[in-house]
């Protein structure tokens, strides 16, 4: 890879970036500032919300879920333990869970007492999440559409390394919090022993759907730069996956022959769950200052 002249990095904007690697032709570049890392602009696609199409949540595409929609109670249950852990940290007032997909956060949110409703940038998968929550959930760009009121809480839960620009978005969140308000986001930590493990196996480094990769230092450093106060260090809490999802996820990552026993067992009905935390994602909380 020949060295990155005149780009900056996405996350925030140094022009101290060098190769890092490459995964599915996509060049993934490395800051020495922040610690993160990011697919460049030229290689992101125009359009966005062309990406999660029913095919992304179903199983038709090489990186997504095998079947979203199936997996929604695991994921919705996955949730309620961050809900509730949220619900400590801030009053139960309205939250704002962007990229909402298919409302199972939503109703995790709701069951924990949250007044909620959504953004998601898909319009299939924010009708679904209509449909499913009962709740209010806005289709398009969440740096772009009109989002009425202030929030207790806003959440992003594996969203922010999608985001074309997520020091926009961070800036964005902390208009829409309530003083005192919480912003919570999780995503995978790429200075992870697990991560570092896996190299160019880690199922976050997933381009062109994934655009930014971060470690908990430069997340914190990008909320403490749009003046938001981490609540303390980051939670790693795991979550339940079904096995037709990690066979799904271990056939576009594992060696060619591995990659084909798991790809068959993704393709036929497998019933059953685990409990997975390898420690690679992390969740971090920032309060808004009272003002």
């Amino acid at each position: 890879m020949t060295h990155p002249e005149g780009i900056r990095c996405r996350v925030c904007g140094a022009d101290a970036v060098e190769p890092w690697l490459e995964k599915r032709a996509y060049r993934i570049l490395s800051c020495r500032r922040c610690g993160n890392a990011f697919v460049p602009d030229s290689a992101v696609p125009d359009d966005l919300e062309s990406l999660y199409t029913s095919a992304y949540f179903g199983g038709g595409e090489a990186t997504g879920y095998p079947s979203y929609e199936a997996d929604g109670p695991l994921i919705e249950r996955s949730l309620r333990r961050r809900m509730r852990w949220l619900a400590g940290l801030a009053p139960k007032g309205r939250l704002l869970d962007v990229g909402a997909a298919y409302g199972f956060g939503l109703g995790a949110a709701r069951a924990e007492g949250f007044d909620a409703m959504g953004v998601e940038i898909s319009p299939e998968a924010a009708d679904a999440a209509r449909r499913r929550a009962g709740v209010p959930v806005i289709a398009g760009d969440f740096l772009e559409v009109d989002i009425p009121g202030t929030f207790a809480v806003i959440t992003m839960f594996d969203v922010l390394e999608h985001m074309r620009d997520p020091r926009a978005c961070i800036a964005r969140s902390r208009e829409l919090l309530a003083p005192g308000g919480i912003l919570a986001i999780e995503t995978g930590d790429l200075a992870s022993p697990w991560a570092r493990l896996l190299g160019t196996r880690w199922y976050f480094l997933d381009p062109p759907q994934h655009l930014s990769y971060f470690t908990a230092a430069g997340l914190a450093a990008l909320v403490s730069e749009q003046h938001l106060a981490p609540t303390g260090r980051v939670r790693r809490f795991g979550r339940w996956v079904s096995l037709a999802n990690a066979a799904f996820k271990l056939a576009h990552n594992a060696p060619g022959p591995i990659a084909g026993l798991f790809a068959r067992a993704a393709a036929r009905p497998v019933g059953g769950a685990l409990y997975v935390n390898f420690g690679d994602a992390m969740t971090l909380a920032a309060r808004r200052p009272r003002d």
